[in-house]
């Protein structure tokens, strides 16, 4: 019911963005909004300070009726591949607001299960199962124009989730369990260089270094970019 609320609400809220954008003067004063989509790469360098441990509760064995605990950290890199898409708010053709944005990457090549361990028991994680979900609210930002050309800077805060399917040893075997989740938040750098193809769209090289995501300077992504505002 409440999904079904929401298409709706949702849908209304793109129309109305695309709407104002476009009916936004080009180099204009006032606010006016854009939306964009983007894919591209990212990559966490995940040393040995800067990984994710993913929180284990609710599970059992024959063996044991409750395991509970946290895996140590993952340390080593992770590429992965995927698409973000968001809305900004631009006030007096200068200045950027990113409203809200969301992506979800998988991750890129094949890499062996890790075996690791939490409160006294063998854990597997699928490594190769493994892909991240973020979303961004908020956050300020400037840009310049020069002709057909556009150049943006902006700062931005959030949240990034891991997700991994994983088993844990149940006797001579392993047996599947919920996937896991790591949480962290993260705050972005985002520079963009974009070339105009008329008033409205132009495509942009986007460069995003991590501030912060399970650690600081955690890697960072680029990604090629359309954009639909003034």
């Amino acid at each position: 019911m409440v999904r079904t609320r929401l298409v709706p609400i949702a849908a209304i809220t793109v129309a109305c963005v695309v709407c104002w954008a476009a009916t936004a003067r080009a180099g204009g004063r006032g606010i006016s909004g854009a939306l964009w989509v983007e894919g591209g790469g990212t990559v966490l360098a995940n040393s040995s300070s800067l990984s994710p441990s993913f929180p284990v509760s609710d599970v059992s064995t024959s063996a044991r009726s409750a395991i509970a605990g946290v895996t140590p950290p993952f340390g080593f890199p992770m590429g992965f591949f995927g698409f973000r898409a968001g809305i900004d708010l631009v006030a007096s053709d200068r200045t950027i607001v990113p409203l809200v944005d969301f992506g979800i990457f998988g991750i890129v090549g094949q890499y062996a299960d890790v075996l690791t361990s939490v409160d006294g028991s063998f854990l597997r994680v699928s490594t190769s199962s493994i892909f991240l979900i973020d979303a961004e609210a908020t956050g300020i930002g400037v840009r310049f124009k020069h002709r057909r050309w556009m150049f943006a800077a902006a700062i931005k805060p959030g949240v990034a989730f891991m997700v991994a399917n994983a088993s844990v040893a149940d006797g001579k075997d392993f047996t599947s369990i919920d996937a896991l989740t790591a949480f962290s938040p993260t705050l972005r750098v985002s520079l963009q260089v974009c070339r105009r193809f008329d008033p409205l769209e132009r495509a942009c090289v986007v460069a995003q270094p991590n501030v912060y995501e399970w650690g600081w300077g955690n890697g960072g992504s680029l990604a090629l970019r359309y954009e639909f505002g003034p």
